[in-house]
């Protein structure tokens, strides 16, 4: 089922016991059920917008900006200030924009006999501006998969950008001639549950560090997160500690996060190869769920370049990560 709502055109996904809902604003993830039960906190796209970022695509930069300024080759850009407790800009410049909507797709099935599309791509032309002088073509597409759950690729592209050719106009720096590569980060906001208090569930996470931050929210230090309530490695119950934090120190390849609860005790389990995650127990939305969102780079990367992806004109990233239950 397709049809517009205050969250633009909403997709409906369906494989096997696996159900989902996307919304075009934003390509955030709706809703994500596996035979009734919620995957992730739920919102009503029809009449309602998304708490505390739900379900979000983030990029250019995931995380924050702080004091909404950053310097890049020498040349400093200002950008929209989203968070004011903090005074910084807040996961990128994608998350209220329209996406395009190019699915769904149901394996070669038209018609009014086709099943219900297992997979959707949703695409954007991000423009350049006086924050960010580069263009990006994303695409965000969503798959789901029986045995697989969901899974969730979102790639961009430089198309080129913009240089500076009137005075008070800021551009990309030019260096031998050509635009400098585009900063890039990506990340996703969804937050996983059990229906139950966050609280009553055990959270597994296989961070070794864990990034502290100062009153603005900006990066303060790394530390070992061994012997503190910060390591989540081993897997314990959430209890009531509360957490905001980026983590690093991950596995190498492909590392899973997984929160466990409920009656049924079954786990909810995300997986990405990102080298941060950052997460988040969820108080703007009552401690229903914990936000996992896994980041290509910390928080503040515009301005300290730890980790920052480059992508010259014409180069492309792709970033994936997979949700699923497991029994």
């Amino acid at each position: 089922m397709n049809h517009t709502s205050l969250n633009g055109e909403l997709i409906d996904l369906r494989a096997g016991d696996y159900e989902a809902r996307i919304a075009a604003s934003g390509a955030t993830l709706v809703h994500l059920r596996r035979q009734g039960r919620d995957l992730v906190i739920p919102f009503d796209a029809e009449t309602a917008l998304p708490g505390a970022w739900q379900g979000k695509t983030l990029l250019p930069w995931p995380n924050r900006i702080a004091g909404s300024r950053y310097s890049y080759r020498d040349v400093e850009y200002l950008v929209p200030c989203n968070e004011p407790e903090t005074g910084a800009a807040l996961h990128g410049l994608v998350g209220w924009t329209d996406f395009a909507v190019v699915g769904p797709e149901t394996n070669g099935v038209a018609g009014a006999d086709a099943p219900a599309p297992d997979t959707v791509t949703l695409a954007l032309r991000l423009p350049a501006s006086y924050a960010y002088p580069w263009s990006l073509d994303v695409t965000v597409r969503y798959e789901l998969d029986a045995q697989a759950g969901l899974t969730v690729t979102t790639s961009a592209t430089n198309t080129g950008a913009a240089v500076s050719q009137a005075a008070g106009v800021v551009g990309a720096p030019v260096q031998e001639g050509a635009p400098a590569p585009a900063p890039y980060g990506v990340s996703c906001h969804p937050y996983l549950t059990r229906s139950v208090p966050l609280d009553e569930c055990v959270l597994q996470m296989p961070a070794e560090r864990v990034l502290d931050v100062d009153k603005h929210m900006a990066p303060a230090g790394e530390r070992n997160v061994t012997g503190s309530d910060w390591d989540w490695r081993a897997g314990r119950r959430v209890g009531a500690t509360a957490t905001d934090n980026a983590y690093t120190g991950l596995p190498d390849g492909v590392w899973q996060v997984r929160l466990t609860g409920g009656a049924d005790e079954r786990s909810v389990v995300m997986s990405a190869d990102a080298p941060w995650v950052q997460i988040y127990s969820g108080e703007h939305l009552g401690r229903r769920g914990v936000a996992v969102e896994p980041m290509t780079c910390p928080p503040d990367a515009f301005n300290t370049g730890q980790d920052l992806i480059l992508l010259p004109t014409g180069q492309s990233h792709c970033f994936t990560w997979r949700l699923w239950e497991e029994d």
